[in-house]
């Protein structure tokens, strides 16, 4: 095979199989594609690696024990022991080597001679079994080869860029997942939004919206609709209940969250977090839970809760639940949540 075709593989395994755009983990795959062939040392890494490759080229016949399954375990005993080891190296990193490694080994089973995939037998791997269908280097069939995994990592990178494999495959089905997914990749600095069509729980009337998302529950999510926090999602606890659902990335915001510790306090401690996207989770014990007027509605998913005696606190619009509290002295603690939009 040319180099170039091995460079191609190399950088379309670690995209499709990392499903990432990140050009570094690609550069190591693609670069770990030529590797295999430092068993001759007329090749790119032979010349770039000679105190390597012409001891392997006297001791070992081209496409064997470099070209096999024993070669990668190897590498992978190697690279992900010293990733355990000094943990530093990024993860993808590594995967991306080896995914490289592999593809750039294997791409030569389809080649004339194949390559002894299952060192130390001596036995040939090709494929296809019609020797006339195998390819040559540099011949007609390889340059279709090259089209073809130009088409597949221009696809790849495409599909990574929209959010991976999963992601597409959810959004396709229109499945809460696909959203959940996209939340949790780019929650972090940009605003997600759902665009779902369903109905309510509690009547069964239909809805169709977008809306913010604010976190997950369970395998939904939560929105905010109407100014309310609502659960969006096919479970039993859901307050609208999905048909379909998509989800795209909006304007860039940055999350942030801080633990608040209360100890016999009222709510003047978290006033200073008010503003018009701040959430408060977690569970408080309050001095007169008797006192407390909750509204549980069906059209709401119920962001504050008796539990028991305590007080649940599940992403509740900071306003209302200072509101609740207003009366009461707490103790426990309960994480503010904010998102910051930050414009188009």
């Amino acid at each position: 095979m040319l180099t170039i075709t091995h460079l191609l593989v190399g950088a379309a395994s670690v995209g499709l199989g990392l499903q990432t755009t990140n050009p570094v983990p690609i550069l190591i795959g693609t670069i770990a594609s030529l590797l295999p062939d430092i068993d001759i040392s007329t090749s790119p890494a032979g010349r770039c690696l000679p105190f390597i490759s012409r001891p392997l080229e006297s001791r070992f016949s081209h496409r064997s024990a470099t070209h096999s399954l024993v070669a990668s375990f190897t590498l992978a005993i190697i690279t992900y022991g010293l990733w355990f080891y000094f943990q530093s190296i990024p993860l993808p990193f590594v995967h991306a080597f080896n995914i490289g490694y592999f593809a750039g080994w294997f791409l030569d089973v389809f080649t004339k001679s194949g390559v002894e995939m299952f060192y130390p037998l001596g036995v040939r791997c090709v494929c296809p079994g019609n020797r006339n269908l195998r390819i040559a280097t540099g011949s007609p069939a390889e340059y279709w080869l090259i089209t073809f995994v130009v088409a597949l990592a221009l696809w790849t990178f495409q599909l990574n860029n929209t959010g991976g494999l999963v992601q597409n495959f959810n959004a396709l089905i229109a499945a809460p997942s696909g959203v959940v997914e996209l939340f949790n990749r780019h929650g972090g600095n940009q605003l997600v939004y759902a665009d779902y069509v369903g109905v309510w729980s509690g009547n069964r009337a239909p809805v169709t919206a977008e809306s913010p998302v604010i976190g997950t529950n369970g395998e939904g999510f939560l929105v905010v609709k109407d100014g309310a926090v609502v659960k969006v999602g096919n479970e039993a606890d859901s307050t609208i209940i999905v048909n379909r659902i998509t989800g795209r990335v909006g304007e860039n915001a940055i999350t942030t969250t801080t633990t608040v510790f209360l100890d016999d306090e009222g709510t003047d401690q978290l006033k200073q977090f008010i503003r018009p996207f701040a959430f408060l989770s977690g569970s408080l014990t309050i001095d007169s839970p008797q006192d407390l007027r909750l509204e549980q509605s069906a059209f709401a998913f119920a962001p504050i809760r008796n539990a028991g005696g305590f007080l649940v606190l599940d992403h509740a619009p900071i306003e209302s639940a200072i509101a609740v509290l207003s009366d009461q002295f707490m103790t426990g603690s309960v994480t503010v949540k904010s998102i910051e939009v930050r414009g188009k």
